[in-house]
């Protein structure tokens, strides 16, 4: 029938790929059922969830913002914010449930009918209850607090008997507190016999006593109305309702969902077993069709492979005997042109093994010169170094080269990178140092800085120029992190922090080591101000701190916002060092706050204690995330408590790097 081996093999494929395509539509058939059941009980559990979450968070509006004076305020509540987020989840939820062909199949549509109408209920009586609550108000809000401040202006009569006024306000809060009835009668029997002592006496105020005291009254009585409507003291009234209605709501959805997962666990068996039946039927086809295409026309080829297997095992040098040809079609000719082409490639091998020979002593050579090159670029030092040494190149550095001069040196480093690369396996520590440092080494060569050394997540660079560059390297690098940690937290990860110490001084850089590997180093104590400088960031909660030293050599102080913050004696150190804060744009409430802190530091070096404590505390509570403010305020209350040394020079003795 068929007069070519491609001809038979084509008809054959057909047949396999027109059932392989039957068993992938009848799959994608029962995956596309199988999805429509698994999102329908989805859905389910997904509203109620969505009703758990939104119970939560009217409980929570309940026990947190009724006594939130912001509420009271504005009027705006994170917790209302939610609770509409969740509602419109949950309407959204409960609707493409009502509009879900399968939800036909989980017979849950009586249900969703009575659950949305239980929902906007629950979600009216809550709304009222908002109001109401806002309109009784809290201590100087709303209603409660019209109704101080009218006790407040009873309070100032002198006319008025002020042991009269104490018992009304004690009335008012006993009731506050117990939710009593009795101090509600107490408190209006009192003022009406407050009241008409004051009318029979006569007083010249008579009449403001009067007013401000049926105000004062009336504002209570309304506050005590509004307490029984809401309930939330005695769970009862509206508050009662509301909890009523939530509960039933669960209930409703609770047992949508075990009967949604019975449902859905139904209906994947009897759609599993159509599913598997017809599938094994198909494939035991498949099976017998593939074992009639072995037996007719695989033979061969499997002897045309076995021999071909031969001659690569022997790397193409088996010289014996051809394969022999059994058709005269597409196979019998691959066989024929296998035969050629084993023969060429025997003799083009030969050829190609004495051209190897050859080769083979030219690379010798060149491999020497190679292995000089690599013993030069082993002692491959920085450019910079280079200059700094008066070497044109690498070859000309010798063992003991060395330069002195002034340079501001930078330690930056990444806060609790011990702790975050425990989180990581070995690749993803270097994929996140190397992406790291590709941000920020770019930063520091383009304000004429350069690197003298990585210490795993730490660097240290060199700036031969101006101060005023290493500045300006180490602001840009916290703008860099910043973006940084956009990136990180869109990927799921923890921001980090790094922290920058600058120090200006002396330096020697030259080389060290031995004549067969030499490295360049810098030897300096500056070296190590900075690095202890860099260090004290995780003490003063800052990101960057200078010495005195950089401040003075700066050409333009004026480009820069900075604070004083501390004398110290860092560890290893006998002499103490002025430091300071550099204030980044990501920190404008250091700068708002700036002079208040220079001027409780002032007043601090003035032994002026408390003072200083008072203006720290105000600090504090205008700016709560300034660390340093706080490192502060808990000096002056040790020293308030445990008195100064006697021989206190306000330097701060640093036990740690």
């Amino acid at each position: 029938m068929f007069q070519t081996f491609r001809q038979r093999l084509l008809f054959w494929f057909l047949i396999l790929i027109s059932f392989n395509l039957v068993i992938l539509a009848h799959t994608n058939r029962y995956l596309n059922e199988r999805q429509k059941i698994l999102e329908t009980t989805e859905l389910i559990e997904s509203a109620y969830l969505l009703l758990l979450k939104n119970v939560t968070v009217k409980q929570d509006f309940f026990s947190y913002e009724t006594t939130n004076p912001i509420f009271f305020k504005t009027g705006e509540s994170n917790y209302l914010q939610q609770y509409k987020a969740l509602e419109d989840s949950l309407n959204r939820t409960i609707d493409r449930l009502q509009h879900t062909r399968k939800a036909a199949d989980f017979e849950v549509h009586t249900s969703l009918h009575t659950l949305s109408q239980r929902l906007q209920l629950s979600d009216s009586l809550f709304t009222r209850l908002i109001e109401l609550i806002h309109k009784r108000g809290y201590k100087d809000y709303t209603l409660e607090g019209a109704m101080r401040v009218s006790a407040h202006r009873l309070e100032s009569f002198t006319e008025l008997n002020q042991t009269d006024v104490l018992s009304l306000r004690r009335h008012e809060k006993d009731y506050i507190i117990r939710n009593e009835q009795s101090y509600v009668d107490k408190l209006n029997l009192l003022g009406e016999d407050i009241k008409k002592r004051i009318l029979k006496n006569n007083n010249r105020p008579a009449d403001s006593i009067v007013y401000y005291l049926d105000t004062y009254l009336k504002y209570f009585n309304e506050i005590v109305t509004l307490d029984r409507e809401i309930g939330i003291r005695d769970n009862k009234g509206l508050k009662y309702q509301l909890d009523q209605q939530l509960s039933s709501l669960e209930s409703v959805l609770q047992q949508a969902v075990k009967q949604a997962k019975v449902t859905e666990q139904s209906l994947i068996e009897t759609l599993s077993f159509y599913y598997v039946g017809i599938t094994v039927l198909l494939l035991l086809l498949s099976l017998g069709i593939s074992y009639l295409i072995a037996r007719k026309i695989t033979k061969p080829l499997t002897d045309l492979t076995v021999y071909i297997t031969r001659f690569v095992d022997s790397n193409f040098s088996f010289e014996e005997g051809n394969p022999v040809v059994r058709t005269k079609d597409e196979i019998g000719k691959l066989t024929q042109n296998f035969t050629v082409l084993k023969t060429e490639i025997i003799g083009q091998l030969k050829f190609f093994k004495q051209k190897v020979d050859e080769r083979t002593a030219e690379l010798a050579t060149a491999n020497q010169k190679l292995v000089k090159v690599n013993e030069a670029n082993s002692r491959f030092v920085p450019n910079e170094f280079l200059q700094f040494l008066g070497r044109k190149t690498v070859e000309e550095i010798q063992l003991g080269d060395h330069v002195e001069r002034e340079m501001t040196v930078m330690f930056t480093d990444i806060r609790g990178f011990t702790q975050l690369s425990e989180k990581f396996n070995p690749e993803e520590n270097f994929d996140f140092i190397n992406s790291y440092l590709h941000q920020i080494v770019p930063v520091i060569r383009n304000h004429n800085g350069f690197i003298d050394k990585f210490m795993g997540d730490s660097v240290m660079a060199l700036f031969p120029g101006k101060t005023d560059d290493a500045f300006a390297a180490a602001l840009e690098i916290t703008g860099v992190v910043s973006d940084f940690n956009k990136e990180f937290l869109a990927r799921g990860k923890e921001p980090i922090k790094v922290g920058t110490g600058i120090h200006r001084g002396n330096l020697i850089l030259g080389t060290i080591g031995h004549e067969h590997r030499l490295e360049t180093t810098v030897i300096s104590d500056a070296v190590n101000i900075a690095s202890r400088l860099e260090g004290l960031t995780k003490h003063y909660h800052s990101s960057i701190i200078v010495s005195e030293n950089s401040i003075q050599a700066l050409e333009q102080a004026e480009k820069f916002h900075y604070r004083f913050l501390d004398n110290v004696k860092v560890k290893g150190k006998t002499k103490s060092v002025s430091v300071y804060e550099i204030i980044s744009s990501l920190e404008p409430w250091k700068l708002e706050t700036l002079e208040l802190f220079n001027e409780g530091v002032q007043l601090l070096k003035e032994r002026q204690l408390e003072i200083a404590r008072k203006l720290f505390a105000h600090l504090i509570h205008q700016s709560p995330q300034d660390g340093a403010a706080k490192i502060f305020l808990k000096r002056c209350e040790e020293y308030i408590l445990k008195g100064l040394p006697d021989e206190w020079d306000g330097i701060e003795v640093m036990q740690s790097k």
